[in-house]
């Protein structure tokens, strides 16, 4: 089921969505942007975001230019799936504790 946006537009979302997430990277918020991380991802494989959509506004507002396929797959698996499963790991010791 696609994300419904009823205040604001799926551009300015985005927009939000990089600037949080940036901003929680520039104060060291680990627990917040390793769950933005883990969040965007979850909207991906739940089918609300597609990949195409979330690589366009990344390159949008980040001012980057991945083409889809192999540059966009490399760093979504380098940067975003590393983050993503310590984000789960964090969330694992949490229940053991």
């Amino acid at each position: 089921m696609a994300i419904t946006l009823n205040h604001q537009t799926a551009a300015e979302f985005a927009a939000r969505f990089w600037t949080r997430l940036r901003t929680a990277y520039r104060n060291g918020d680990k627990l917040r942007y390793h769950y933005m991380v883990w969040r965007i991802w979850k909207w991906v494989q739940d089918g609300d975001l597609t990949n195409e959509q979330v690589r366009l506004s990344f390159n949008d507002f980040f001012g980057t230019n991945y083409a889809s396929g192999s540059q966009w797959n490399n760093f979504v698996t380098t940067r975003f799936v590393p983050i993503k499963d310590r984000y789960l790991a964090m969330l694992a010791e949490t229940e053991l504790a």
